[in-house]
């Protein structure tokens, strides 16, 4: 196989050992973005009963396993309500994950009443909201290149480098700064390209692992949890982008008492104290949590499975790439495999779905029937349960999805229990999720959040190829290379 093509596959494998780890759980409310916006100080949300926290994805930080919050923030977090009940005994923490391009703008809003994701504090951003004393300080923002390509000693050999962060991050704000002392000194400004908000930090730092892009930016601290997980990644520290950074809580202006709250707490969990160390140390010098599950074997069978998931794909109006996300969810794209319940190949069909006159495809045991009987009930699922016109496509598909893995029937009542209890019935993430999890159990929560990492990864790394003259595009047979749909 080519070494390209694998290089270019390896961070869809890293993922599933990602999203499988675990860790301690934490009792957090975690919530959808839902209900009436407001505003106000801590008056207001003692009457409230609950402090909003808004949270962002971030691996080691913050991230979900078992429907619960884990990682540094969700620990710092679960301990602040410890804390609160010291004073205010019925005030809870209601935690709700948003993207990180939102936390700002939702907090502003009176989505939220506090942001906390690691942001550091910026005079742009200190312009908008108010932040906390510092949790973390002295945080430099360095760059992160691979260990075959140069060291970055000086600002000059930045100059017409290409680039990848967050538009939203305080990379980016930094990255302009670069730029505008090499237009000083009369040498081409870095060209900085944008990733998709939802990728968190890991995945980006697995293409810069991978050879696929020059470089990114990231906070050193960060990179504890990451250099001997990815030992091709170099620590740019002789040239840093950002000095002396602080990292805090963000609040809306003009809510003295809550900042006087969250401060009082700052002081006994910034880094330093004893529950700081002990909370930071636990994920940012032990990645005992963490394993590597990368294979060859699994690189291979995707490679010659695309054209038979592309065929039936087409046939039956589907993304291939999500029908291939989904194969390698439910088998590891393995048609020998058989599991407990009965379930047959690639695809894990049932012999009676396959039988059943909607979908009737003989010999699933044979990987081109066991995908074209997969897919096919996938599009019977969905124009059967899910014809209705209140679903966006996408959530019209991480239904199809969650029925697959569940049954059609039960996802169409874990909707109509959603809206009883006031959430989006239309809505997958932070809400029927929440409902089918609580009723059903985590096996489709984390079925469909599995395979959507490995589609927007996915995507995200042909965009990448976008800004590459040579290399082959994984997956895409020749007479596709040129539709928009597969890129855009």
């Amino acid at each position: 196989m080519n070494n390209q093509l694998k290089r270019l596959l390896l961070p869809l494998l890293l993922y599933l050992a990602l999203l499988l780890t675990s860790s301690t759980a934490l009792g957090l409310t975690l919530s959808p973005l839902t209900g009436p916006t407001y505003t106000g100080d801590l008056s207001v949300l003692e009457k409230k009963r609950v402090i909003r926290v808004l949270v962002s994805a971030d691996l080691g930080f913050y991230y979900i396993e078992d429907g619960l919050p884990k990682g540094i923030i969700a620990e710092l977090l679960h301990h602040f309500e410890l804390d609160i009940h010291k004073t205010y005994p019925k005030i809870n923490i209601q935690v709700i994950p948003v993207h990180r391009d939102q936390l700002i703008k939702f907090l502003i809003a009176g989505h939220g009443d506090l942001a906390v994701a690691n942001l550091t504090i910026t005079e742009q951003r200190k312009k908008q909201v108010a932040f906390s004393e510092p949790v973390l300080s002295d945080i430099s923002e360095v760059i992160i290149n691979n260990i075959d390509s140069p060291k970055i000693t000086k600002i000059e050999q930045l100059s017409d480098q290409e680039i990848w962060v967050r538009k939203s991050s305080s990379y980016y704000q930094s990255l302009l700064e670069v730029n505008n002392r090499l237009l000083l000194q009369r040498l081409a400004p870095m060209k900085i390209h944008f990733i998709e908000e939802t990728l968190q930090d890991y995945e980006l730092l697995e293409m810069v692992n991978l050879g696929l892009i020059n470089m990114t930016v990231l906070d050193d601290h960060k990179m504890k949890i990451w250099n001997k997980i990815l030992p091709q990644l170099r620590m740019n520290s002789a040239f840093v982008l950002r000095k002396n950074g602080e990292i805090a809580w963000a609040m809306r202006k003009d809510n003295p008492k809550l900042m006087k709250l969250v401060n009082r707490y700052i002081e006994q969990i910034k880094s330093g104290t004893l529950l700081g160390n002990v909370v930071y140390n636990k994920y940012l010098d032990n990645q005992g949590w963490i394993t590597n599950l990368l294979s060859h074997n699994n690189i291979d069978k995707m490679e010659k499975l695309s054209d038979l998931f592309f065929k039936y794909s087409t046939e039956y109006d589907f993304d291939y790439l999500m029908m291939m996300a989904q194969g390698f969810q439910e088998s590891g794209l393995n048609q020998h495999k058989v599991s407990n319940k009965g379930a047959v190949g690639i695809m894990q069909v049932l012999p009676s779905t396959a039988r059943d006159q909607y979908i009737n495809i003989p010999n699933i045991y044979i990987s081109s029937n066991n995908v074209h009987a997969g897919i096919k009930y996938m599009r019977y699922i969905q124009n059967n349960y899910l014809d209705d016109n209140r679903l966006t496509f996408d959530n019209r598909m991480y239904m199809t999805l969650a029925s697959y893995n569940a049954g059609p029937g039960n996802i169409r009542k874990m909707r109509r229990y959603a809206k009883e209890k006031g959430y989006n019935p239309d809505i997958w993430f932070n809400n029927v999720e929440i409902i089918t999890r609580k009723h059903i159990g985590k096996q489709p929560v984390v079925y469909v959040t599995n395979i959507n990492r490995y589609y927007i990864v996915y995507k995200q790394l042909m965009r990448l190829k976008k800004h590459r003259e040579k290399g082959v595009r994984p997956f895409v047979p020749p007479y596709r290379f040129d539709v928009p749909t597969i890129l855009e």
